[in-house]
């Protein structure tokens, strides 16, 4: 279900907006059309709000010391940036709903199958290539 005010989902009546489910509202439907073959991700039009989600992610949590937080009111962690900051990429870059704030903002091209940047993909996917044959 959508919440009107953030854009972003809930879980049920008890559960508040939180970033892992709303990153996931990119990831997954992302890494399902580049995983089933449908050509690039990037051409379908999303099933969410990509400004609302990267204003949720970048007004209600990112922290002004650094990294990200689950929701409001809860401490940064390794695991919840990860996953915002891809979550925000693919938002950024799919659809035509445009960037959210300035120019800064505009992060990396991330692969949503294994959530690492386009251009470290490239470069491992040749790095194995040369690999010799077993």
């Amino acid at each position: 279900r959508r919440r009107r005010r953030t854009g972003g989902n809930e879980g049920g009546e008890a559960i508040a907006s939180d970033a892992s489910s709303n990153a996931a509202c990119a990831l997954f439907p992302a890494a399902q059309l580049s995983n089933a073959g449908k050509g690039d991700w990037r051409n379908a039009l999303p099933s969410f709000s990509s400004r609302a989600l990267q204003g949720w992610l970048l007004l209600c949590c990112q922290l002004p010391s650094g990294g990200m937080q689950d929701k409001p009111g809860k401490g940064r962690d390794h695991y919840h940036t990860c996953y915002c900051l891809s979550g925000l990429s693919v938002a950024q870059h799919w659809g035509s709903d445009g960037l959210v704030g300035p120019a800064t903002n505009l992060l990396e091209r991330t692969d949503p199958l294994v959530n690492v940047t386009e251009a470290r993909l490239a470069e491992w996917t040749r790095l194995v290539a040369q690999l010799p044959k077993v």
